[in-house]
């Protein structure tokens, strides 16, 4: 074991600023000693000057863009803090996926509705406007009685209200209760005269008889009868008047009379933080946009900004005026690749090390030197790595504590690559092995997989790129780099959710040797390590500065080729399928079908590759993605979990996630009978581990292995 230099309080310090670093959206940064937020002590801007954040603080609506854990919600949090020390602000955090799967009426009742009710659209509109202003109201509150707790601003609102500050919960209460009501307005425009015949048949029969006997020598019978028959028929008619209501919330109404709480209290300025923005399907994102966000944007009179975090390529603005908004962008890229790369890699860098810095000195109560091997130069290394992303980053310290500080043995450069690699393993490539199993159709499973297809055959290129010598600038070098790659910037929307999910990320812009604009995207750091990948550029030479815009790393014929084996265009209504170089002329016409002239054609990604793998996949198994998440997460920690720890590992509420663990236990797929401290935990049970989790060759890249691959 090596020698040590580190004392046992640094080492568990060590272990918290990594564990900060992997949190996820709304875990709050916190003493639990004093429980009193870190936030302001703790948040690192990713800019000079905390540009970002200043920017964020301005009274305009601002789309914060970045992929999962580039900062989003800990600058909600920077944000928030900030606002409850501002006289005459207030802040509000919606958690946009759950409150539009709130407002959704389950499929069962919306087919016991009858022809007089809502159609879906309106329904969902009108509970979608419920839930929304019922969760900012809700978080108003929260946010204010913070604001009472935290600042000493709490003496002007206490003065300010007309009694109290429980005057402004129950006015808020009040508006809570004006949002449950159902108001019913008429909506009849002519009233009508309804007749209605009611026919009525009476019959009636009577008949009277008489009979008479007498006895004697001669007995004589005598009788007579009678009848008398008839019928009676009536009709009678009701005049009937029909009277049209229609249930109404007018989310204008509720909003003035929000804005009157909030001026009584001093509040001019309501900040709207909408959160997993992009985690809706893409019909849901138009709703809300077009439903709730642009109407209120425009109606609110100033009091409500919006502050809506997003992933790039996944965004939708509607009929909000982009030239009226903010955009700030998280990825290394938008927020550093403006100059030149070199200057790119310096300032991100940089950031990479503040905020490592910061986490180390306020938790540790040191820098990183007594945790890393002497003469280790790990900046560049951990930005690689980790691209600037703040929680892949506490995962490879996470890593890499686990490792060898625990052991005793200082970090070094393997260190960091095995952690990567590790992290790559763990909770990347499952996105291709969990969705087989995902309950979607299979056109949506090919899509995936068509990626998978995609990365294969990119991968595959870096791999022999290091055995060619055509290029006489990679000839001069003994291990050439072959993780970064250029594309024409027409084809990048192709490579889009292969970035989204950390296999690839994009890295810079600039003219390639024959003079084109191209995209240079680089591979994930922990991938090469896995596939033997040598990673990065030279940097020793003049004629390096344009490395990665060399011929050999020119994939746009590679992508191209792709499009052809692996997409087809198709029409809905007829079938037909036509050739990807009509693709322009039927864009024209707004895809309409030469052949049937009704139907619409849409681009369709195939997987012929992983065809009979999808196809193989029993239904039985086939789950929701909250669920899948819920057993990755069981089974990449390894342990029994609590359900808000669950919750904190997949961006979700700890509510759904117990929702969702039942329904798991109901297939025995989670154990959910164990108990802790008198709170139920969650653990994986053995058939989910045969069943989703047996590792499988097929679930990792198929390439040929070299000698030299690592395995891990």
């Amino acid at each position: 074991m090596a020698d040590q230099s580190w004392t046992p309080a640094q080492l568990g310090g060590f272990r918290d600023a990594a564990q900060s670093l992997k949190l996820y959206r709304r875990a709050e940064l916190e003493d639990e000693v004093n429980h009193r937020s870190l936030i302001k002590d703790l948040y690192v801007d990713p800019l000079p000057r905390e540009h970002v954040f200043q920017t964020i603080l301005k009274p305009n609506t601002t789309f914060l863009i970045g992929r999962k854990g580039t900062g989003k919600s800990t600058i909600f949090q920077r944000l928030q803090f900030e606002l409850r020390h501002k006289p005459g602000y207030a802040s509000a955090y919606v958690d946009i996926k759950t409150a539009f799967e709130e407002s959704s009426a389950t499929p069962a009742l919306a087919g016991q509705l009858g022809p007089d009710t809502f159609g879906e659209e309106d329904l969902r509109r009108l509970r979608l406007y419920r839930a929304f202003i019922k969760a900012v109201i809700n978080e108003i509150k929260n946010q204010i009685r913070k604001k009472l707790t935290e600042s000493s601003w709490a003496l002007r609102l206490r003065s300010v209200v007309t009694d109290s500050s429980d005057t402004l919960f129950q006015s808020l209460d009040g508006l809570l209760r004006t949002a449950d009501a159902t108001d019913f307005q008429s909506v009849t425009a002519i009233r009508r005269e309804v007749l209605q015949g009611d026919a009525e048949e009476m019959h009636r029969s009577e008949t009277s008889g008489t009979f008479t006997a007498t006895a004697g020598p001669k007995p004589e019978l005598k009788a007579a009868l009678g009848g008398k028959d008839s019928s009676e028929f009536k009709l009678a008619q009701k005049v009937q008047y029909g009277d049209v209501l229609m249930a109404v919330f007018n989310i204008k109404e509720v909003l003035l009379q929000l804005k009157d709480i909030l001026d009584k209290a001093g509040i001019k300025h309501l900040y709207v933080l909408v959160d997993d923005f992009s985690e809706l399907p893409e019909d849901a994102m138009t709703v809300v946009v077009d439903t709730l966000l642009a109407p209120l944007n425009n109606w609110s009179e100033e009091l409500v900004k919006f502050k809506i975090a997003a992933y790039p390529h996944r965004v939708y603005y509607g009929k909000i005026d982009k030239t009226k908004i903010d955009e700030i962008y998280l990825d290394t890229y938008r927020l550093y690749g403006t100059t030149d790369v070199s200057a790119m890699e310096d300032k991100a860098t940089d950031f990479t090390r503040r905020l490592v810095s910061n986490r180390l000195a306020h938790f540790a109560g040191c820098g990183i030197e007594p945790f890393i091997e002497d003469g280790s130069m790990l900046w560049p290394q951990l930005f690689d790595a980790s691209m600037g992303n703040p929680r892949i980053l506490g995962h490879l310290l996470y890593y890499a504590y686990e490792s060898h500080l625990i052991y005793g043995s200082k970090i070094g450069s393997k260190a960091i690559r095995d952690a990567a690699a590790r992290y790559y393993s763990e909770k990347l490539e499952s996105y291709f092995k969990l969705n087989k199993f995902l309950h979607e159709s299979f056109n949506e499973h090919a899509s995936v997989f068509s990626l998978k297809a995609l990365l294969e055959a990119i991968v595959e290129r870096a791999r022999k790129l290091k055995r060619d010598h055509k290029s006489e600038v990679m000839r001069n070098l003994r291990n050439p780099p072959t993780s970064h790659f250029h594309v024409a910037t027409g084809l990048t929307s192709l490579l889009d959710s292969l970035e989204l999910n950390f296999f690839i990320t994009k890295y810079y812009e600039m003219n390639d040797r024959d003079g084109r604009k191209v995209a240079v995207y680089a591979l994930n750091y922990g991938l090469c390590q896995r596939y033997s990948v040598t990673f990065g550029r030279p940097k020793e030479r003049r004629e390096h500065r344009v490395y990665l815009v060399e011929r050999v790393f020119d994939y746009t014929s590679l992508l191209r080729e792709f499009m052809q084996h692996n997409q087809e265009i198709r029409c809905r209504s007829c079938d037909t399928t036509y050739e990807l170089d009509k693709l322009e002329a039927l864009t024209m016409f707004g895809m309409q079908c030469p052949e049937c002239r009704n139907g619409t054609c849409s681009v369709t990604n195939l997987s012929r590759k992983y065809e009979s793998l999808l196809n193989d996949v029993a239904p039985a198994l086939l789950l929701p993605a909250t669920e899948l998440g819920i057993l990755h997460t069981l089974e990449t920690e390894k342990t029994s979990m609590y359900a808000g720890d669950i919750a904190a590992e997949m961006d979700r509420s700890y509510q759904l996630i117990g929702k969702r663990a039942k329904i798991l236990a109901e297939r025995g797929l989670v154990n959910r009978d164990l108990f802790e401290q008198g709170r139920r935990v969650f653990a994986i049970t053995p058939l989910a581990e045969a069943s989703y989790f047996s590792q499988l060759a097929e679930d990792a890249l198929r390439l040929e292995l070299e000698p030299e691959d690592g395995v891990h």
